[in-house]
């Protein structure tokens, strides 16, 4: 197996956390990286169905290890 690393470019905020507009920028920016990423692992050889059940489980066991730390505070 060679695996060779391809970077997915994510630009930084250009608003302020409490701009309304944040949000919206958020989404646009990570939407791109996002589509980027599944496009780089569907080349890679991987199904997309594969990737996107993956992709959603990935998210569910991120979104709950943050839910922990966020109810230890």
């Amino acid at each position: 197996m060679v695996a060779t690393r391809q970077t997915i470019q994510i630009n930084k905020p250009q608003r302020e956390v409490n701009d309304s507009y944040r949000a919206v920028e958020r989404e646009e920016v990570l939407a791109v990286a996002f589509r980027d990423f599944v496009q780089v692992a569907i080349t890679a050889g991987w199904s997309e169905t594969e990737v996107a059940l993956t992709l959603a489980d990935i998210a569910d066991d991120y979104v709950m290890a943050l839910a922990g730390r966020v109810a230890e505070k």
